[in-house]
């Protein structure tokens, strides 16, 4: 996983990923067949753009660097950071995020991004980025897509995202939510104010549980079938939180995507870390994080495909009172050593 690191306004943040990552763009577009999924892109981009102008000009300035910078069509970078989604999820991959609120190591975020076998994985980056406007921030994603919902910013503040898809009907006039997370992490420097940020406007996209972790050791976890957000908090002093891929409010826990085999797996694993951490045990520092994540079972956190579906592809992890951020581009079972980053 490259580490490219990014400063100036918008558009050269744009310029400098894409000059960077040329070829994993292209991979990244081959790979995931963007250019099959939008059936309908002359039609629909006169909306998109006025919505992304309306609400995040800056991310269309960074997008249009992208291209620029890689020598791409524009189009193909508004493709892969507006993707079509359909009414299901079109693979079984599955994401685990774990929050401690307070321990030794302070608060701290963790997450392994799971998906296809290897070989067939999409080319992942980890981007140091210091807008001239905003909060600097670490965020991991995808070659020539802007974000994710995975990131960490210099005040400690630390999201990460499970995909759980959506059964309401989706907008081209509500903003992108992963790029609506990822002007987030700009502006925002707690829990609260990030969760104020992510419902403040109805947002479009596949629908994601979010798990929020800040320097002060607020927690909540944000569950987003889009248009709509909600906000999930701790039960009263509890000082763990975990999202995996379904709906934990009552309220929502009909609105994913999940299919059959997917969503027992997600709820699964929630209910297994709820075992090993909940109430105070399982220690809830640095290393008990890592266990977690190299954690083999039935289920597993750290993922190789067969009964566990998905495959682990990097494994990432916030320390939010010490603006740290670590990650590692491997199965975390294997005992690599994580990069560190300080914001």
């Amino acid at each position: 996983m490259k580490l490219v690191e990014a400063t100036g306004d918008a558009r050269t943040i744009g310029r400098i990923t894409g000059e960077a990552l040329r070829e994993e763009i292209r991979e990244y577009w081959e790979l995931t067949n963007q250019a099959a999924r939008w059936q309908t892109w002359e039609g629909r981009w006169p909306v998109l753009r006025k919505t992304l102008e309306r609400e995040i000009p800056l991310c269309l300035e960074e997008m249009e660097g992208t291209a620029e910078g890689a020598s791409l069509p524009l189009e193909m970078i508004l493709k892969i950071n507006v993707p079509d989604y359909g009414n299901a999820l079109d693979l079984p991959h599955e994401c685990t995020n774990i929050g401690f609120s307070e321990g030794p190591d302070g608060p701290i975020w963790g997450k392994n991004n799971d998906g296809g076998e290897p070989g067939k994985q999409a080319p992942p980056v980890a981007r140091l980025i210091r807008r001239n406007d905003g909060v600097p921030q670490l965020n991991w994603t995808f070659c020539g897509m802007l974000a994710t919902i995975d990131g960490f910013n210099a005040e400690g503040l630390a999201v990460g995202h499970s995909s759980v898809g959506s059964v309401f009907a989706q907008s081209d006039h509500h903003v992108p939510i992963r790029l609506w997370a990822y002007e987030g992490l700009f502006r925002c420097r707690t829990t609260e104010e990030f969760a104020r940020h992510m419902c403040a406007v109805p947002t479009r996209g596949k629908g994601y549980s979010s798990l929020v972790v800040d320097a002060g050791g607020v927690i909540c976890s944000l569950e987003s079938p889009c248009p709509l957000g909600q906000v999930r908090w701790p039960e009263p002093g509890e000082t763990y939180m975990n999202c995996s891929n379904y709906y934990q409010l009552p309220t929502l826990s009909e609105a994913d995507r999940r299919t059959p085999e997917g969503k027992p797996n997600a709820i699964a694993r929630a209910r297994m870390l709820d075992e090993r951490f909940k109430g105070g045990k399982g220690g809830p520092d640095i290393e008990a994080m890592m266990q977690a994540l190299r954690y083999h079972g039935d289920p597993s956190i750290c993922r190789h495909g067969g009964p566990d579906m998905s495959h682990t592809e990097y494994s990432m992890i916030g320390l939010c009172a010490e603006r740290k951020a670590l990650f590692l581009h491997d199965y975390p079972c294997r005992g690599g050593e994580y990069t560190e980053v300080q914001l």
